[in-house]
């Protein structure tokens, strides 16, 4: 199975307190206005990868904590994305989706350990985490996900 990965690198700002891995997924079809990631909605921004490729890239960063997915717009890739969360082990798994948090499936969240919800919406950009006031910061303990205050 292969997704369309922008980039991967790591990151000290996406899961906060934590080093994390952060895959950018290419491709996007929920276009939130003022996205800081534009150029990240056509798929095609992306190379086209493997889940092991992909799982290789993570183990080169030994210090992350966790592995963040953001985009573009990771589920638009579901299938990939619930596969990759499969082949992770030993790390917190972060979902960034403009998508709500009751449109998920269960089988990804099942896989999941925290999600950042919800259209970024540039009218109510708090210049914070996360970052507009609409956005839902949730967290899994056991098998109950609870809504994080922020």
């Amino acid at each position: 199975m292969h997704g369309r990965i922008a980039r991967i690198c790591t990151s000290f700002i996406d899961v906060p307190g934590k080093i994390a891995v952060a895959i950018y997924f290419a491709g996007c079809s929920l276009r939130c206005k003022d996205c800081q990631n534009q150029e990240l909605w056509d798929k095609e921004s992306g190379e086209k990868k493997s889940i092991h490729d992909v799982i290789k890239q993570i183990n080169e960063h030994p210090l992350a904590e966790s592995v963040v997915f953001l985009g573009g717009e990771p589920t638009d890739q579901v299938e990939f994305l619930k596969e990759l969360c499969k082949k992770i082990k030993n790390k917190e798994k972060v979902l960034y989706t403009g998508r709500e948090f009751e449109a998920l499936p269960q089988e990804l969240l099942e896989s999941l350990n925290m999600i950042i919800c919800g259209p970024y919406r540039s009218e109510l950009h708090v210049g914070g985490w996360p970052a507009s006031s609409n956005q839902r910061v949730l967290t899994k303990k056991g098998n109950t996900w609870n809504h994080q205050n922020t």
